[in-house]
Order: structure tokens, then C-alpha cells, then sequence
């Protein structure tokens, strides 16, 4: 599910601060390589026992990540289930109870972002 709304979308930051940002926030840097970088923050329904993940990826626009000088913009960060034994459904909605700290987790990054 792409989380349109969320405001952090086009956010420019050289990847040093964006990596502090994020990282401080509680996302883990899972993938990445010269050009891009995913962000993963897991949630899960324990009453389910399915996991979810809020994922946001930094494309850079100036030069290479690892480089603290590099400059990511985000996209729209998307809301996905996760299925064993690998793979993601990003058409999932987000569920009711966890919807709050979905919201919650993506308005803090905006204000860290600021």
C-alpha cells in the first residue's frame, strides 16, 4: 500500500543526516546499493502472528551512498505484509491496530526530516 499522504516524499538530505534520521527513528537499512537505499521498520500483529513492514526508499540525486556527502530523496513510503518464507504484498492494508503507530512512526521522521 502506498502511503501517499505521509508529507516525506521528495525530502532531499545528504544520506550522512538521512542515515542518522531514520536509523534514530528505528528503520533498518536492509538493502541498498550505489543509487538506492530501503529502510525497513517491522510491525507485527501478534494476535495474527503476521508481520508487516513500513518501508521507505532514498534514491540518491548527487553522488554515491556511503559517501556522507551523497544527497537521497525519498519516495512515498509503502506498507507491506510480509509472506514466509520470503516476500511481500504490497497491495495489504494496513490494519486497523496498527494503523496508529503507522501514522504515528511516519509523522515523527517528518518532524526529524524538518
Amino acid at each position: 500500500m502506498i502511503l501517499d499522504q505521509s508529507g516525506i516524499e521528495g525530502i532531499q538530505k545528504n544520506f550522512s543526516d538521512m542515515e542518522q534520521i531514520l536509523t534514530e527513528a528505528g528503520f533498518i537499512r536492509w538493502a541498498w546499493d550505489y543509487h538506492k537505499a530501503i529502510y525497513d521498520m517491522k510491525f507485527v500483529d501478534e494476535e495474527n502472528g503476521i508481520d508487516y513492514y513500513l518501508r521507505i526508499r532514498a534514491n540518491t540525486v548527487k553522488g554515491t551512498l556511503e559517501s556522507p556527502n551523497a544527497v537521497v530523496k525519498l519516495e512515498h513510503p509503502v506498507f507491506a505484509r510480509h509472506f514466509f518464507p520470503h516476500g511481500l504484498d504490497y497491495d495489504a492494508k494496513i490494519p486497523e491496530k496498527l494503523q496508529s503507530a503507522v501514522n504515528q512512526k511516519l509523522e515523527e521522521v517528518k518532524k526529524k526530516l524538518d
